[in-house]
Formats: C-alpha cells, structure tokens, sequence
C-alpha cells in the first residue's frame, strides 16, 4: 500500500512538474505571439494642446514618465497628488503639484478651479495592496467628471489590455487574476466615452521597468498583445495628446520587438 501511495504521490508530483514547466513556456514564449496587428497610428509631429496639463496618477510610475515626457517638449505640467505623496522627482522636474484625492470629487473639483488646464491625462490604477478601494474606477470617473465641469476638453486615460472589447486579448492567467481590475477598467473607459470628451484611452499589456526600445506603437486593434517598458508607454500617451487625430479613438500599445514576456527579461 505505502508502494502505491508513493507511486500516486510521485505521479502527482510530476503532473504539477509539468503544468508548472508548461505555463512557464505558455507566458515566457507564447503568450502575445500569434498576432499580427491592424491599425498601425503612424507617426506625426507633436501639437502642444496649448495650455498646462493636470496629470493623475504622475508621481510615479508611468504618470512619472509620462510627466518626464511632457516637461521634455516644454510643457507646463501639474500633478494632482495626496498629502502622503512622494513627490521628491516632481519638485526635480520643476513640476507644480496640488492637492486632491482621487476619492474625493469636492477635492477634484478644487484642483481643476486652481487654474485653467488645457488637458488631462489619467494613469490613476490601484496596486496590489488596494484590496478593498481602488481608484481605477472611482477616481478616474471623478477625474473625468472634474474635467467637463472645469470645461477641459481633452483627455487622455491609461487603463489596460483586457478591458473592454480587449479581454479576450489578454493572456488567460491575466484574465483570471486581473479580471477585477479590468472590470473596473471597463467602466471607466465606458464612462470617459460617454463624456463626451476629446478622449483618447491607450491599452497597454504587460507592462515593466524595463529598458526603452524605441519601437512601440498605438494600434486600432483590440487583438493586439505585447509587452511594454514604461518609458515607451509614456512616449505613446506624449504622441497621443499632440496628434489631434487620436480624439476618439481607443488604442492598444504595442510594442513589436517585445511580443512576449521572455523579451522583458532577454533584452
């Protein structure tokens, strides 16, 4: 009996072997492979939309990059930050910050009456740590709401492949782990469409700090899959707020030179 005890238990240890060996090939290698995009954005000049920029969500992060990219062109940027912010990179940067809680709309509100902002850009999401409150819904829907009281007519929101008519692009452990963060997502791309904004929402998949290529693009394509550095996310969203073209148009960031996860690491 022991004999065949330890055979089961043998067995069942190379079957989670193998399982765990075939996920790993499944997102290293494949994941994100099989696809050829459509919708390519070509490349344009950037327009200044002509006025400061509030950005959400740019302490850090892509937000971070994304303020990097906009002070890079010129630009007159503030953040909306919380009292607890770390907004050392910012007062680096030259960059004005205010006070607002993407929680609070009375807040929101007070941070668009401090001036006029010619746009704005949102990369407001949650971490891993936000179990029971995540702004990826809430506090970009309060951000959108500030903004068409304010009169701001551009905007420009970061949210997720896999939300929207992108969720069957995500590779399925994503889908599975992620799915509330991309329900979240949805709603606030929904909410944003609804508006009536100069919108653009840019989707991008697996995303790392890693090192730039140089190579991403936005593609009209919801089947579109890759992996990303910030840095070139950040690049996207800049180009995307200087192409008036992109108003109304939904895309996901693609990057052809990272089409799998292994690329993250290889490179």
């Amino acid at each position: 009996m022991r004999r065949i005890i330890g055979w089961i238990l043998a067995a069942l240890g190379g079957l989670s072997l193998t399982f765990a060996l075939v996920a790993a090939a499944y997102v290293f290698w494949l994941s994100g492979s099989s696809h050829e995009p459509t919708g390519i954005r070509p490349a344009s000049a950037y327009v200044s939309p002509g006025g400061p920029i509030l950005v959400f969500g740019g302490n850090r992060g892509t937000g971070l990059e994304i303020v990097r990219g906009l002070r890079a062109r010129g630009e007159q940027v503030t953040v909306a930050v919380r009292p607890t912010s770390d907004t050392g990179a910012l007062r680096d940067l030259g960059v004005a910050t205010v006070l607002a809680d993407a929680f609070d709309p009375g807040q929101i509100q007070a941070a668009f009456a401090a001036q006029r902002y010619a746009a704005v850009v949102s990369t407001l999401g949650g971490s891993a740590a936000d179990k029971a409150r995540r702004p990826d819904f809430e506090g970009n829907r309060n951000a959108i709401d500030g903004a068409q009281a304010a009169g701001v007519r551009r905007f420009v929101l970061i949210t997720v492949i896999g939300a929207g008519d992108s969720r069957n692009t995500a590779p399925a452990p994503s889908r599975r782990f992620l799915k509330t963060v991309m329900d979240l997502k949805s709603q606030a791309e929904d909410h944003l469409r609804a508006s009536g904004l100069d919108h653009t929402i840019i989707r991008p998949g697996g995303l790392g700090d890693v090192k730039a290529t140089g190579t991403a693009v936005l593609a009209d394509d919801p089947q579109a899959f890759s992996y990303i550095s910030r840095t070139d996310l950040a690049d996207l969203a800049v180009q995307a707020l200087g192409d008036p073209t992109t108003i109304g148009k939904t895309y996901n960031a693609y990057d052809p030179s990272r089409r799998t996860m292994w690329k993250m690491f290889n490179d």
